[in-house]
């Protein structure tokens, strides 16, 4: 799903949950830090930046590819693989990195296990999750009601949930923060519905499915009203987008 759209045009506009994830694990200069299903790697261009050694990992090799663009001369190591199966040693990694990449493998108890295992002990893993309770959590929600059957899965925002967190992490010690980025983007709510048509992966594969025009043309009228009740800006603009997001913190045994 991921290699549909411009996911990168979205990505750029969270690139501060890149680095305030940084910020938050305090990266340093020459530590090994690895950031899992990275995209186009906003929290490893920012890690490169603060000179710690980089690799950024994702299975979509479209992502990477843009992410290489993005980074220019920076050190990053860009590799293609499965946060659900990191093809790295036990504890290779000083810090571990997830900005909401991770938390979209299916499955989720495999990837906390990857995560924490590819940790050194001492070591950090840390990562930026949606909350399900926030806009992005109202915004999926939207998207279950659109698609048909049961949910794959438990949903990615468990992994915002600072109780379901801990629980996946089975007895670690965790730290979790609720913390806000505000969207890159200050048009309308129908110009950022016309960006999410064109550009991010689950609208794309969602509206894909839809039987008929009837069925998109609702789908398109409920996601620019959700963008709008979402919208903290001024009657007449500029737009204001800011969304809720969950800061964890585990230290590795």
């Amino acid at each position: 799903m991921w290699e549909l759209g411009n996911y990168d045009r979205i990505a750029e506009l969270i690139a501060g949950m890149g680095r305030d994830l940084v910020t938050a694990a305090d990266v340093r200069p020459g530590q090994r830090v690895l950031d899992v299903a990275a995209g186009t790697g906003n929290a490893a261009i920012a890690a490169a930046r603060a000179s710690a050694r980089v690799t950024a990992l994702d299975v979509t090799p479209q992502l990477l590819d843009v992410g290489r663009r993005v980074a220019g001369e920076l050190p990053i190591e860009w590799v293609e693989g499965d946060a659900t199966k990191l093809p790295y040693a036990d504890g290779e990694f000083d810090v571990v990195l997830s900005a909401v990449g991770a938390m979209f493998a299916a499955d989720q108890e495999a990837t906390a296990r990857e995560l924490v295992r590819v940790c050194r002990p001492g070591g950090l893993v840390a990562m930026a999750n949606w909350t399900p309770d926030g806009g992005v959590g109202r915004f999926f929600g939207l998207l279950a009601r659109y698609q048909d059957g049961p949910p794959p899965g438990p949903s990615p925002t468990r992994w915002g949930d600072p109780e379901q967190v801990r629980a996946l992490f089975g007895g670690l010690p965790v730290e979790t923060e609720h913390r806000v980025v505000e969207y890159g983007f200050t048009g309308t709510p129908a110009e950022l519905a016309a960006l999410y048509r064109s550009a991010f992966p689950p609208v794309i594969a969602t509206r894909a499915a839809l039987d008929g025009d009837d069925a998109r043309a609702a789908f398109d009228r409920d996601l620019v009203g959700l963008l709008t009740a979402e919208n903290e800006g001024p009657p007449g603009g500029p737009g204001r987008w800011r969304f809720a997001w969950l800061l964890v913190r585990v230290r590795v045994r």
